[in-house]
C-alpha cells in the first residue's frame, strides 16, 4: 500500500500551517481560483492580514476577495479610515494598526465601527495634538473587547472623563506628564503590562507617593523610558503603586546625567516591590559615581551592576539580571 498523498489530500492543519509561509496577496493568485476548499481555507487563516496603501486600495479585486474574514487591518496612508454614508465594513476586525495616524483617522476608530477590537496600535505619529475623544472611549471601557493598545501622546486632564476599562490588560504609552500614570492605573484595574515613554514635560515633583487604596495589584510589567533626568523620588512614587511588579524596566539617556544613589535605588527596589525578580536598568550617571559612592547594596538583583565607561560616550549605570 502507497503511503503517498496527492496535494488536496493533505489536512486542513497543513494548510494553515504551509499558508503562513505566504504573503496574502500570494495565497490569493496561488489558491483562491483552485477550488471552494481552498477558498475556505485561506478566508479563514488565523493569520490573514490586509494592508491599504491608500482609500482606494479597499476596492481592489483581491482585497475584496478576504475583506468579509479579514481579522488584522493595517493601514499605511494619512487619508480616511472609511466612507460614512456607506454601511460599516469593518465590523469583524480584531487588530487595527495605524502606521501614520493623523487627527481623522484618530477620530474615525469608534465602537460602531469595530465593535470586536481587541488590538489597537497607533504608531510613527507624526502630530502632537489633544486625544480626548479616543481615550475617552478606550478608558470608559466603550470598546468592549480591547485588551491591548498602543498610543502616541497622551495629553494629561486632570478633569478626564474616563470611567474605567475593566478588559484593557497591556498598553503602551507615550506621554508628556508622568501624572497620567496615575490615572491609567486607576482607570485600568486589570492591567498587567505597561509601558511608558516619558517624553517631555516638568511636572515629576507632582507625583505622590500612593496610599493604600490606590494599590494596583495586577501590575507584572512595567516599563519606563525617559528622555528627562530620573530621580529616586520618582522611581519611588512609580513604584510604591505597583508592589506586585514582577519585572522592571527603566532606561534614561538625558543629558547631563542623573545624579543617583545606586544604594538608594537597591533600597527603593528592595522595599518597594518584594515579588521583583527580572531587572533592566540603562541610565546616565555622572563620570565620577564609582568614586564618590561607595556601593555597597546586598540587594540580589544588584549582585551584576556596572558602570560603563567609554571615550566620548557618556557613563552609564548598567544593570540586568534575574532571580
Amino acid at each position: 500500500m502507497s503511503d503517498s498523498f496527492i496535494f488536496e489530500q493533505l489536512p486542513n492543519e497543513i494548510f494553515q500551517e504551509l499558508f503562513e509561509y505566504f504573503h496574502t496577496y500570494e495565497l490569493y493568485e496561488i489558491f483562491s481560483q483552485l477550488n471552494s476548499r481552498f477558498n475556505f481555507n485561506i478566508k479563514n487563516f488565523k493569520y490573514l492580514q490586509l494592508i491599504l496603501y491608500s482609500p482606494e486600495d479597499i476596492n481592489h479585486r483581491k482585497n475584496q476577495f478576504f475583506l468579509s474574514k479579514i481579522k488584522t487591518l493595517i493601514i499605511d496612508h494619512t487619508k480616511y479610515l472609511y466612507d460614512p454614508i456607506k454601511p460599516p465594513l469593518f465590523l469583524h476586525i480584531r487588530c487595527l494598526i495605524l502606521c501614520q495616524p493623523t487627527r481623522e483617522q484618530w477620530n474615525s476608530i469608534h465602537p460602531f465601527h469595530f465593535p470586536y477590537l481587541e488590538r489597537l496600535h497607533l504608531i510613527n505619529s507624526r502630530f502632537i495634538y489633544r486625544t480626548e475623544q479616543l481615550c475617552r472611549l478606550i478608558f470608559s471601557d466603550q470598546f468592549r473587547y480591547l485588551y491591548s493598545c498602543s498610543l502616541p501622546h497622551i495629553s494629561y486632564d486632570i478633569n478626564n472623563q474616563w470611567t474605567g476599562s475593566i478588559h484593557l490588560q497591556i498598553l503602551c504609552i507615550s506621554i508628556w506628564d508622568i501624572r497620567i500614570y496615575t490615572q491609567i492605573l486607576h482607570s485600568c484595574p486589570n492591567l498587567i503590562r505597561l509601558k511608558i515613554e516619558l517624553s517631555g514635560g516638568n511636572n515629576q515633583e507632582n507625583l505622590p507617593l500612593c496610599n493604600t487604596n490606590e494599590i494596583h495589584s495586577n501590575l507584572r510589567y512595567l516599563t519606563v523610558y525617559s528622555s528627562n533626568s530620573i530621580t529616586c523620588e520618582l522611581i519611588d512614587s512609580i513604584l510604591s503603586f505597583v508592589p506586585n511588579l514582577t519585572r522592571f524596566l527603566l532606561r534614561s539617556n538625558h543629558q547631563p546625567p542623573t545624579h543617583i544613589s545606586v544604594n538608594k535605588l537597591a533600597s527603593i527596589l528592595e522595599s518597594r516591590t518584594s515579588k521583583l525578580n527580572r531587572i533592566n536598568i540603562d541610565i546616565t550617571v555622572p563620570d565620577d559615581l564609582c568614586c564618590k559612592e561607595i556601593i555597597d547594596t546586598k540587594y540580589l538583583l544588584f549582585k551584576s551592576y556596572k558602570i560603563q565607561s567609554k571615550l566620548n560616550r557618556p557613563t552609564k549605570l548598567l544593570i540586568v539580571d534575574s532571580v
